[in-house]
């Protein structure tokens, strides 16, 4: 396999995110939940695509820390990124401070993939805490499923 995507989330959104770029690949594709295997060995990979969901400003830290150790290998390889929030303004922002510098230049594509809202996967102090910054009480889905399609694109060569 030459390429693997490695991901990190907290609800599901962004497995189902790392699924769906899967999907749109002509060749296999090598997909991992580094919450479940947080030191997958990346070096037999040519293409590998990272990324996660963010709270808080940051990324899981199964994400970061496979990005800690591992930023040599990472910048010899064709490296795409993704994030998932709500949040477009602040993306750029998101990308810079959870990516080292070097590998968000090194990027090949770096995506915003949207994201999602599911309230039931709160606790009831969360949900009055969403509900107060957002607003309502609404679920909110809001992938951009044309960021998959583009992001498989500049590695399914």
């Amino acid at each position: 396999m030459s390429t693997l995507i490695a991901y990190a989330g907290r609800n599901g959104t962004s497995r189902q995110i790392a699924e769906g770029i899967a999907s749109r690949f002509n060749t296999n594709v090598e997909i991992v939940d580094l919450q479940k295997q947080p030191h997958p060995d990346i070096g037999n990979y040519k293409n590998i695509i990272l990324g996660g969901s963010v709270m808080a400003g940051s990324v899981p830290k199964a994400l970061q820390n496979l990005i800690k150790n591992n930023t040599e290998t990472l910048l010899q390889k064709n490296i795409g990124l993704f994030l998932s929030c709500l949040i477009e303004k602040d993306v750029d922002s998101y990308f810079k401070s959870n990516f080292p510098g070097h590998l968000y230049s090194h990027a090949r594509k770096k995506s915003w993939m949207g994201g999602e809202l599911i309230m039931k996967d709160h606790n009831f102090i969360v949900r009055k805490m969403l509900k107060k910054i957002i607003g309502s009480d609404e679920d909110i889905h809001n992938l951009r499923w044309e960021e998959a399609d583009s992001l498989a694109a500049a590695f399914d060569n």
